[in-house]
């Protein structure tokens, strides 16, 4: 996501500095070892944590350790403003109502411990939480559960899936990429969700995707563990679409139409 914000930072004659482990394409960026090295400046938007949860859990507390050692580090660099890409897990996925930033949060397993103690640095010093309920888009890993179930309405004779009952929220990868812009550039502080506001269970993804495809094959749904526990992360986005004039535009049904023509 870090070279989608860059190159709309760009796009709107925004001087910006990517910071990456590797070169990038942008004449500005800035190659280190260690983002402790992270340079000074402005504004800082910070996307340089591990988004796979499932690995992050399975390191454990030291990465822990390690994101809240980098969070000091870098708030401490005196940016006038933060941005940090949270996670809309930190509110559990028990409650059927949707959650405002002002709800009770919940370390539920190492990767939203990392997160809420990460919070906490950057929301004391000048800094925006953006909690980012589940992206997807162009470049999304392949353990996406989207990029499950279209890799198998291309290829396979079922879809399969663990579990098709709990519901999530999908937005789009430059939905995302436009709120941190505007969160970057504009002034209110605080946490806020970055989500479509609109959730759908796991079936309903599936069913999206096999309409939209286009593809003239039949199709059956086995869930291979079935559960009756509810899990479900509804998010209200109106926080943030009031402080920021930011609001998602593209429907679930339209960026799954993307992915399927390899659109971006």
């Amino acid at each position: 996501m870090g070279h989608r914000v860059v190159k709309e930072l760009l796009r709107r004659g925004v001087e910006a500095c990517a910071v990456a482990r590797q070169p990038l394409e942008f004449a500005d960026s800035l190659v280190v070892d260690n983002y402790l090295d992270t340079p000074s400046g402005d504004i800082l938007i910070h996307l340089a944590e591990n988004p796979n949860r499932t690995q992050v859990n399975e390191i454990g507390n030291s990465y822990v350790i390690d994101a809240t050692v980098l969070a000091k580090a870098l708030v401490s660099k005196g940016y006038e403003r933060t941005v940090f890409a949270s996670s809309a897990v930190v509110y559990g996925d028990k409650d059927k109502k949707l959650h405002k930033p002002i709800d009770p949060v919940f370390v539920g397993d190492v990767y939203s411990q990392s997160k809420l103690e990460c919070e906490k640095l950057f929301e004391k010093h000048n800094g925006v939480i953006a909690r980012f309920s589940n992206l997807y888009g162009v470049g999304m890993s392949p353990e996406n559960v989207v990029s499950k179930i279209i890799e198998q309405v291309l290829s396979a004779d079922k879809v399969k899936v663990w579990n098709d009952k709990p519901i999530r929220d999908f937005l789009w990868i430059d939905d995302a990429v436009d709120a941190l812009v505007e969160m970057a550039l504009g002034k209110a502080k605080g946490i806020y969700n970055v989500a479509t506001g609109r959730a759908v269970s796991i079936r309903e993804l599936v069913n999206t995707a096999l309409v939209v495809s286009n593809i003239d094959k039949q199709y059956a749904l086995t869930v291979t563990q079935p559960s009756d526990v509810y899990s479900s992360i509804l998010l209200d986005i109106s926080d943030t679409c009031t402080s920021f004039g930011w609001a998602p535009k593209v429907k679930l049904e339209d960026g799954i139409g993307r992915l399927f023509n390899n659109e971006n």
